[in-house]
């Protein structure tokens, strides 16, 4: 731990993964205006910042609503999380790529790496991302078979008549509610006038008052 965390203090997220990718694919000079990081990149950093950049990732939570074909479209990749307000109900749009999941572990397996304490090789506890590219390195398996893959689940759902809203959230928001516990809060906030609800006062209220942690240290 103490090692993860001074390669953290000494490699802020500024340094992108795309910044890497980019260094890696093109294999040609930057062009001017490009950016003093790219340049940097390319004239070569330290390992260590190699190590931090391919080490850096994040989720994808994607909603695309047909109101022609009244269908909902999702497509998600990793432990960020939608779901589906109607009727006072609660439905479930996404489902988080956790190490806890068969479907999960039998691919992390199958290339090589093991779940240890919930975290696929120690480190990670979810199973799909973009970026984390130190995970992605198996030149044998094809990207949808490494350890970490970015490739997505998607879902089709028929719109509701009654639809009144989506709720889209990070890893933090559902930690501090359950998808029911979340809808329910979202609606007791509405009201019975949902048209003329404040919904820029609902989400300030959500993360300030519910998903706010106490501990700012």
């Amino acid at each position: 731990m103490k090692e993860l965390s001074e390669m953290k203090l000494s490699n802020p997220p500024k340094k992108s993964p795309l910044m890497k990718i980019l260094q890696d694919t093109m294999k040609k000079p930057v062009p001017d205006g490009v950016g003093e990081e790219l340049k940097q990149l390319e004239d070569g950093e330290s390992g260590e910042a190699d190590l931090m950049l391919d080490s850096i990732g994040c989720t994808a939570n994607v909603v695309v609503i047909d109101n022609e074909q009244k269908k909902i479209f999702v497509a998600n990749a990793g432990d960020s999380r939608c779901v589906l307000g109607a009727g006072g109900k609660c439905i479930p749009l996404s489902f988080d790529h956790k190490p806890e999941s068969d479907v999960e572990r039998k691919r992390i397996e199958a290339a090589g790496s093991v779940i240890t304490e919930g975290r696929v090789d120690g480190n990670l506890n979810l199973t799909r991302a973009f970026g984390d590219l130190k995970y992605k390195q198996k030149k044998q398996f094809t990207p949808e078979e490494q350890p970490i893959t970015s490739n997505p689940d998607t879902y089709e759902y028929p719109l509701p008549e009654d639809a009144d809203f989506i709720i889209m959230g990070c890893d933090g928001i559902w930690e501090k509610k359950s998808n029911e516990e979340m809808v329910d809060w979202v609606y007791g906030k509405l009201g019975k006038n949902k048209k003329s609800a404040d919904l820029q006062a609902i989400i300030t209220d959500l993360l300030q008052k519910e998903c706010l942690s106490e501990d700012h240290s």
